[in-house]
Order: C-alpha cells, then structure tokens, then sequence
C-alpha cells in the first residue's frame, strides 16, 4: 500500500510502461477509507529520476496532461510531480483502440464514435497550442461510453518551449513510424504533422471496411499530403468533413 497526501493508493496489476515511467492498475482509498474506484497510476522510473532531463519531461507530461480538461482527454486526478518520486492518478482505459480493431469486436458506429471523440480531444489539445505528437491507436482508450486521448509523453507546449531540445533531436525515437509525418523526421512539428497521424489514425480505422474507406480516402489522403500546406490546417476542418459522415453512419 502506498500512501499518497490524503489517498491510499494499493496497486493490483501491472500495465507496463515507456522510457520514463511505469503504469500499474490501482485502488484509490481517501482518508475515511471508503474505495474511490479503480485508476491508472504513472510513476516515474529510477533510473530515469537520476536524469534532469528525463524528469522534466515526465513532470511536463504530468502538467500538460493536467491542463487539458476534456471529455475526450484521460484526465489527471491526483498527482505529486515535485516528489523525489514523481507520479500521477488518472482515469483507466479499459482498452485501447489498437486491441480493439486487432481484436474484430469494433462494429462501424464504434469507429465511428472513436474518430469523432478523437477530432473533438485532437481540436481541444491544439487550441491549448499544444502538439501531442504521437497519435496512434494504441494511444486512444475507451472509457466507459467515450474514447479518449492518453499518453501525454511526447507532447509539446508550442508557447512555453517552442524550441527542439536534444532529447526530441533527429533519431532519437520521437514519434511512430507511419504516423510520424515527413519533416517530423527532420525535427519540425506543427498541427499539421498531428493532422499527418490523425490520418493514418483513419486509415487504421477503415481496416477491413471498405465502405468506410471510400468515405474516409478523402479526408485520410488530404491529411496525409506530402506537403504540410496540403494538408487540413485546422483539425475543425476535418470535422466538419466528417461530420455528415458520421451522421450518416450513425442512422443507418
């Protein structure tokens, strides 16, 4: 048992973890005992803590996750970031959107509600003039009915630190291949490079549905041009393309 500030925390299960930290399933207790629920803890690694640099970005992680209150983002509940243990308690995923489409049991209007949740958190991290950087399926969870943004590790405050430090420098794993859209390899990162994965986002959420390809090969080619300018320049402007879209889908 862990006991953090007011809360009890007893962790039940491991669930992995990145270069800097580790996640463990957990139950939260408060002060009078009674069971808050279950939730996601991310504490920093050891090793890692010995790092300045490494545990700037976690504690960045941890604050920018923070200020992102939406719908559609896992939100932060507790946390202690100034501890020689850095850490956090946010909302658990009960999958994420790769296990899901891996897994066959992802009917359309699933998808479709998952694209949707996924505009609606992508709109609201850009307009914090932030850059999430790494959009992907397996970063996108589902939380009871909606689906949510999840692992801020790579995000980007473009008006606090608008400078590329060593750590996000060419070759130093920034990103996911095929997500990672063409001058990002170079260390340039804009909304238009998120709007780059958010189509390959799309292209994974077609799999095996041609009907929804042919209604998404618009969208997913105009955000996947080679040339950032090509591209959406706003995520509001892909929903507003998807939107009848997904109308559509959901009273068919």
């Amino acid at each position: 048992m862990l006991v953090r500030g007011s809360y009890k925390i007893i962790p039940i299960e491991d669930m992995g973890g990145g270069s800097f930290g580790f996640v463990q399933k957990v139950e939260v207790y408060n002060q009078k005992d009674h069971l808050c629920g279950l939730f996601a803890m991310k504490t920093m690694k050891s090793n890692a803590r010995e790092i300045e640099s490494f545990r700037r970005r976690f504690v960045r992680e941890g604050h920018l996750q923070a200020k992102c209150s939406h719908p559609n983002i896992v939100q932060i509940y507790i946390c202690d970031l100034e501890s020689v243990e850095p850490w956090f308690v946010m909302e658990l995923g009960e999958i994420d959107v790769e296990k899901l489409i891996i897994n066959g049991k992802f009917p359309k209007k699933e998808r479709l509600k998952c694209i949707l949740d996924l505009l609606l958190g992508m709109s609201h991290i850009h307009q914090q003039k932030l850059l999430h950087r790494d959009i992907k399926p397996s970063n996108m969870v589902k939380v009871g009915d909606k689906y949510k943004i999840a692992d801020f590790g790579l995000v980007k405050d473009t008006v606090s630190s608008p400078e590329t430090t060593p750590l996000t420098a060419i070759g130093q794993g920034m990103g996911t291949p095929g997500f990672l859209a063409p001058e990002a390899v170079f260390g340039h990162f804009s909304d238009q490079s998120d709007i780059y994965a958010i189509g390959t986002f799309l292209e994974y959420m077609c799999y095996l549905d041609e009907e929804l390809t042919r209604k998404l090969a618009p969208i997913i080619n105009k955000c996947r041009a080679h040339v950032p300018s090509d591209r959406y320049q706003s995520v509001n402007q892909i929903l507003k393309i998807f939107l009848p879209i997904y109308e559509e889908g959901m009273n068919a």
